[in-house]
Order: C-alpha cells, then structure tokens, then sequence
C-alpha cells in the first residue's frame, strides 16, 4: 500500500514539476530538469512517462482536471467566458504544449480523452449561458472551440516576445463575438486558477 502511495506521489510531483519546468524553459527542455525539480531520479521519471508527449499529455490531463474543478464550483451563467479565459491563461503559461501533442507521430488516443471532456465541459458551459442570455443563441460549440484555436494562434505568435498587447486585444475581441449587445461593455474576467506546484504537493503530504 506504501508502495502504490508513493509511486502516487511521485507521478503527482513530476507532473506539476513538469508543468513548471515547461513554464519557465518551453515544452522541449530536458526532461532531467524535470526529474531534478521534483526531486526523482531519471529512472522513476520514466517509469511513470516512457517519453515527452506521454508527460505532455499528463500535464494537459491536470490542467483539464483543474478547469473541470474550477467549473464544478463556478455558480455564475457566464461560466463559458470564464473557462475561455482561464484556458488563455493556461495556453500563455507554456505555448508550445498543444502544438507537440498535435504533432502527427503522437498516438492520437492520449488526446482523445481529453477531448471528450473539454467538449462536454463547453457544451454544458454554453448551453447554459445561452438560456441566461449571456451568449448570442446563435453561437455553437464549434464556434467556441474555434476562439480557442484562434486564441492558441495569436499566443503562438507573440511567444518570442513579452507583449502581452496583441493577446489582450485578441481576447477581448473573442468575447465581444460571443455576447449578446447588452454585455458588450462588459470587462474581460480575470483569470483565478491556480495549478499546484511540487511544493504544494509535499505541504498536504
């Protein structure tokens, strides 16, 4: 049981060690720095994840985790404009991470779960904006994950540089396409999700 326990912790604490580690070095930095950061040896980092997009996929995994547990608590109509937010978010903190798994040698059944969920996340977000009234009716989720891939571009774009101008204005005019006119002067949502580091995972034990 001690045995299962730990190897728990230690896939827990590689995966926010990764999320990290991609952070600050981009979605290509040695894995050995990852294995340093959470304090595990390269043996164990591969045992847990045979190769970069295998920990790739595991950081997405967490990511859509946290998402789905911000909506669970999340009481507001608007829950839609604020998971595009925090995705935002989440794609500026490590740009590069879905163009990797995207990449065709990937084995596309590590994003087919992912997908599932992302896809019944929005669809139960936008189904109930619209009947509040806070997205146009003739919004559809493909429109929605369009803004997603829109918003990935432009992200993308600007990754060399420090500007966050052109990412702000790309947003802003994101949820303007989605709202009704009532809501057009609305401010952009913050975002608030915050992901667990390595240390966090030791303070809770």
């Amino acid at each position: 049981m001690n045995q299962r326990r730990d190897a728990r912790r230690n896939r827990a604490r590689i995966v926010a060690a990764a999320a990290e580690v991609f952070r600050e070095a981009g979605a290509f930095a040695p894995l050995d720095l990852v294995a340093r950061r959470a304090d595990v040896g390269r043996g164990t980092l591969y045992r847990h994840f045979p190769d970069r997009d295998a920990l790739v996929a595991a950081v997405l995994e967490m990511r859509m985790t946290a998402l789905e547990d911000y909506a669970a608590t999340y009481a507001g109509d608007d829950l839609v404009e604020h998971l595009l937010v925090e995705i935002c978010a989440l794609q500026l903190d490590a740009p590069g991470l879905m163009t990797l798994v995207r990449d065709p040698a990937a084995p596309p059944q590590r994003l087919e779960d992912l997908a599932r969920r992302t896809t019944r996340l929005m669809a139960g977000a936008l189904a109930t904006a619209q009947r509040a009234g806070v997205v146009r009716d003739d919004v559809t989720l493909v429109d929605v994950f369009l803004t997603v891939a829109m918003m990935d571009g432009v992200i993308t774009a600007r990754a060399a540089t420090p500007d966050l101008a052109p990412v702000d204005r790309a947003l802003d005019l994101v949820l303007r396409a989605l709202r009704p006119p009532e809501r057009l002067g609305l401010p952009t949502p913050e975002p608030a999700l915050r992901l667990p580091g390595p240390g966090d995972l030791d303070a809770t034990g």
